[in-house]
């Protein structure tokens, strides 16, 4: 049985991969690393962030109890990186090499719980999760493949949702606020059941380009807590304890799941909808939703407006989100829409408006260090449409200008996660600073020109807090166990978004003893945002329906209290107060680290396996990467050995390959011969990339020199044997800018790329050049595109790289000194059918591409032209109820001599 699963790892590994082992780059090389070792995780941060890493680490310690008790395994050790150069909040685990990353600055959600202690909670699940893979055929698996086989054995059996809804329900449980306690968590599941009709499991599972699907982090909570709360707390494990153990039967985990609960997973589902839906229907006729004025259109497909500003009674300025086009700004003048702007990466918890200047910010990250990024503060004056960055690499938040406009309030977090309040010029001078000591701050308002509220956590409590900016005197709110969020002023008091059991609402709060939240507006499923009208008598805000947000009016009318819920058992929240020893961490003294191997050639970056063997090296810290390969053909008896490293601690990447190749039996020219061939190279890279605006750009510049060894030892003994002796400097550069683009763009629907190449021969005087020029536009439907390329190649003689692109089902088998590239693509989606075939496929989304490929090449006695036009049918699909989407391809064409040509393709996504 053993051999089956091994043959579904081969089967995974050596199909088309699109992916590699999980690096998502890397922090400057000038930060200071430290670590705090135990028994259970070694936490290695950077040296500014010791006195949270300190904090954090009994957080862990805490996290690790509570997270194993509900799956009856030990976890081995787990090295966990802290990144505070980044403004992004997120955290993830991982194989290949085995960690956890956590990224420390929480975002402007207020969700109710400390942000690092909903993310020790969370992401040690995972590392619970996945040490019971360990066990049974998992451990058999990481013997022969190493983590990578642990890996597949994970994504082969195991839905998305189960890791991730037993990882929120955890979450849930062991934090005063897990998202299973948070409306905005739990609103789009709930309006996905009412709204749309005949679900089927699997477009619930994975999506769908057609409809708006809440992700699997929701399905999954609600799926897990339902299984747990119907057949026990123990299910999970109990499960995952058999699939590890026999993962053979088709859809192992549905197999085990009906062993265990009697019903398949289609079967809990519909009893999860059936369930779910009689519990809102019952709750929609116990509430009364309050009555709303629908201020913008209303669309068919998924249409989301958010962020609205009251402007006066004929204009509003929100976001729109859709699946059509980029996330923009528009005016709604009258019930109609006027684009003022695509931003670029908006931070989707701000915007602001005061005379005629939109205010918000973004992220920017780093050209070359992808774990360094800053939120920036972003001016549009709409009626000169200026655009202005207030100012640079700057960890500011939810910026909101001052009743004049002449200053602005934000948030700003510092690299040890210390929040302040900031009040700034609109030249970007810091004009005063509140500092905080501890816990979180969410959205700075101004309600008089030297006052502003913001909302606070700090531990359990949740309250507004005032400050009067010329005497820096602050005032608390009462303390309440739900989150409160978006203060606006209100006559004596405040509106808040907050939490009226597990729905979100807006209520009303007085500064005052005694003060209790009263409830002003009970939405359907929930909402976001607050505005009022300029005599505030109506509250203006994102209303959530399953379409996307819609912007409503509804009259402020004061209601009921709101209960507070905390928790019961308080104390079984309370995190230990341990003391840890902080170490040096040297990332140069830890540039190896083996995680993976197999008996297969794999090679991630070309998506290929081939017979033979290969080893994987990844350091922690994503800067090291090391890959040793050796390959064997059955058929002709040749062998390859080849060693890659890439080395990314510095600003420049260094790169260094090299290889050994042996081919016993290869012909040239109808003789037998024997090729030995050895080099290798030697080289850097310097890439930029730059989202700051509506234009994604890309720069890249890549030399090398290359040593090549050939021997030709000639069977014949009439042929005397040959030895070349190869030595290159090469060097390519690329210029890219590309467009925003959509969920259902195949292309960017403006983007242009410029490339050239150089190599030279250093003793022959051998060289060639190349020009290569890329332009995507728009095509004549919604989301197709038009790709053109047009390339030329020149050099001194035929024994040099090519550089140009062989048209599609064409074999060329010659040399040329020079070329001229053409080719002209159209791609346009078909269908989006969300058709389930049993339990085979899902297939998400059919699209097609016509294209014309045209070469001339010149080999110094003969032009030739090479062309080939033809189509390609993409079907985008999961098969056998695989999480990632993955794409069936059938290319036909024909070439230039009418002869017919087929290509079928399979591309698995990870």
């Amino acid at each position: 049985m053993v051999v089956r699963c091994l043959v579904g790892v081969f089967f995974f590994l050596s199909l088309g991969l699109n992916g590699q082992l999980y690096n998502l780059g890397q922090n400057p090389s000038r930060t200071k690393w430290s670590q705090i070792k135990t028994d259970d995780f070694q936490l290695i941060f950077p040296n500014d962030f010791e006195d949270k890493a300190k904090e954090l680490a009994n957080l862990l310690v805490y996290a690790n109890n509570k997270s194993r008790l509900t799956l009856k395994t030990k976890p081995k050790k787990i090295s966990i990186i802290l990144q505070n150069n980044t403004t992004i909040d997120n955290g993830f685990v991982t194989l290949a090499p085995k960690r956890s990353e956590f990224f420390a600055t929480p975002s402007q959600e207020n969700e109710g719980v400390d942000w690092l202690k909903k993310l020790a909670v969370h992401e040690y699940r995972h590392i619970i999760q996945f040490e019971k893979y360990e066990e049974g055929v998992g451990r058999v698996l990481k013997l022969i493949f190493g983590e990578q086989g642990m890996g597949a054995l994970i994504v082969m059996t195991t839905p998305l949702w189960m890791i991730e809804g037993d990882a929120v329900i955890v979450e849930t449980d062991h934090t005063e606020r897990g998202r299973g306690d948070y409306g905005p968590f739990l609103r789009e599941f709930k309006a996905q059941i009412i709204e749309l009709d005949s679900l089927s499991y699997e477009k619930a599972s994975f999506g769908s380009f057609k409809n708006n699907i809440t992700d699997y982090y929701k399905l999954g909570y609600f799926l897990s807590d339902f299984v747990k709360n119907e057949y026990g707390i123990q299910v999970w494990d109990s499960l995952m304890h058999r699939v590890v153990r026999n993962p053979f039967p088709p859809y192992p985990f549905s197999y085990h799941l009906k062993r265990i609960t009697g019903k398949s997973t289609n079967e809990l589902y519909g009893d999860l909808i059936a369930s779910t839906r009689k519990k809102l229907e019952n709750e929609r006729g116990f509430y009364d939703t309050s009555t709303k004025e629908l201020l913008s259109s209303k669309y068919d497909d998924y249409v989301s407006f958010e962020n609205p500003i009251y402007v006066n009674d004929s204009l509003l300025i929100a976001s729109r989100k859709s699946f059509d086009h980029p996330l923009k700004f528009v005016a709604i003048v009258d019930g109609k829409e006027k684009v003022l702007h695509v931003p670029g990466n908006f931070d989707q918890n701000s915007l602001n408006f005061n005379g005629s200047t939109l205010i918000w910010a973004e992220k920017r990250k780093h050209p070359r260090w992808d774990y360094l990024d800053y939120s920036e503060i972003i001016l549009l004056d709409l009626s000169k449409k200026k655009r202005t960055r207030l100012k640079r690499k700057t960890r500011w938040f939810a910026p909101t200008f001052s009743p004049n406009g002449d200053k602005i309030a934000a948030v700003e977090y510092a690299k040890d996660n210390s929040p302040s309040i900031v009040i700034l010029s609109l030249t970007g001078k810091v004009i005063q600073r509140i500092n905080f000591n501890d816990g979180q701050v969410y959205h700075p308002k101004w309600f008089a020109e030297d006052s502003i509220v913001f909302s606070r956590l700090n531990g359990l409590d949740n309250y507004l807090e005032v400050i009067i900016l010329s005497e820096e005197v602050s005032i608390k709110s009462k303390s309440f166990s739900v989150p409160l969020s978006y203060p606006t002023k209100y006559k004596n008091g405040f509106l808040v978004q907050t939490l009226n059991g597990d729905k979100d609402c807006i209520a009303f709060l007085e500064f005052k003893k005694g003060a209790v939240l009263k409830e002003v507006v009970n939405p359907e499923f929930g909402l976001k945002f607050i505005s009022l009208n300029t005599i505030e008598e109506n509250v203006i805000y994102s209303d959530y329906h399953n379409n996307g947000f819609t912007i409503v009016s509804s009259e402020i009318e004061i209601g009921q209290r709101i209960q507070s819920n905390w928790k019961e058992n308080l104390e079984d929240l309370t995190v230990p107060s341990k003391t840890f020893l902080v170490e040096k961490y040297r990332p140069l003294f830890n540039l190896f680290n083996f995680h993976s191997w197999a008996p297969l050639s794999i090679k991630h970056d070309e998506s290929k396996a081939n017979l033979g063997a290969s080893f994987f090296s990844q350091n922690l810290l994503g800067s090291s990467v090391l890959s040793l390969n050796y390959d064997y053909s059955i058929y002709t008896e040749g062998s390859k050995l080849e060693a890659n490293y890439i080395f990314e601690h510095y600003y420049p990447k260094f790169f260094a390959k090299t290889y050994q190749v042996s081919e016993p039996n290869s012909v040239l020219d109808t003789f037998l011969v024997r090729i030995d061939n050895f080099g290798y190279k030697l080289g850097t890279i310097l890439d930029a990339y730059l989202n700051g605006s509506k234009y994604y750009k890309s720069a890249y510049l890549r030399g090398l020199y290359a040593y090549d060894e050939i021997m030709y030892d000639f069977k014949n003994e009439n042929i005397i044997d040959t030895l070349l002796q190869i030595q290159s400097t090469q060097w390519i550069a690329s210029f890219g800018i590309s467009h925003k683009y959509a969920q259902r763009d195949i292309y960017s629907p403006w983007s242009f790329n410029i490339f050239s190449g150089l190599y030279f021969n250093l003793f022959d005087g051998q060289n060639a050049q190349v020009a290569k020029i890329s332009t995507t536009i728009p095509g004549i439907f919604k989301n197709d595109g038009i790709k053109i390329v047009s390339g030329k190649q020149w050099g001194s003689d035929v024994y040099v790289p090519h550089y140009l692109d062989v048209p599609r089902g064409v074999l060329l088998n010659q040399r040329f000194k020079k070329g001229e590239q053409f080719t002209v693509q159209y791609t346009i989606p078909l269908l989006y059918p969300d058709w389930k075939i049993n339990r085979v496929a899902y297939l998400q989304r059919v699209r097609a591409d016509f294209f014309y490929d045209y070469l001339q090449i010149n080999n110094d006695t003969q032009n030739s032209f090479l062309t080939s036009q033809g189509g390609t049918i993409y079907v985008d699909l999961n098969l056998l109820r695989y999480s990632y989407l993955t794409t069936f391809s059938f290319q036909m064409g024909t070439d230039r001599s009418g002869n017919l040509f087929y290509a079928p393709s399979l591309r698995i996504n990870y």
